[in-house]
């Protein structure tokens, strides 16, 4: 698999958050060693909350705040939600509400979120 730049990788997920193009499949291994019933779990609540700053997902959580910054930074890192700063605050937001796995190729693919506009 060729490594890519990071603008490269930029490009590739708004042109799938647009729906120019499918998600690449990637390498699932990093991803389910990352996917924790922890990581799992503030994932869910990112999702249904959208809580509005890394403070609120602490107290919705009851989780140390680094514990749940390590792990926000951690699915970042994945492209699973994106961290938004807005002056001194960070805001979690989602990117993906599903990932598929394929076992007999050991590869994922990431479903965007599709906001619906109200």
């Amino acid at each position: 698999m060729a490594r890519k730049s990071l603008t490269e990788l930029r490009e590739e997920m708004r042109a799938v958050a647009r729906g120019e193009r499918r998600a690449a499949s990637l390498p699932a291994a990093p991803l389910l060693a990352a996917l924790s019933r922890e990581a799992l779990d503030l994932l869910g609540v990112v999702l249904r909350e959208r809580p509005a700053t890394i403070a609120e997902l602490v107290a919705l959580t009851g989780r140390a705040q680094p514990n749940v910054s390590r792990s926000l930074q951690q699915l970042a890192g994945h492209g699973l939600i994106r961290l938004e700063r807005e002056g001194r605050e960070v805001r979690p937001v989602p990117v993906v509400r599903e990932v598929r796995i394929d076992l007999a190729t050991g590869t994922c693919a990431a479903i965007p979120l599709q906001e619906t506009s109200a």
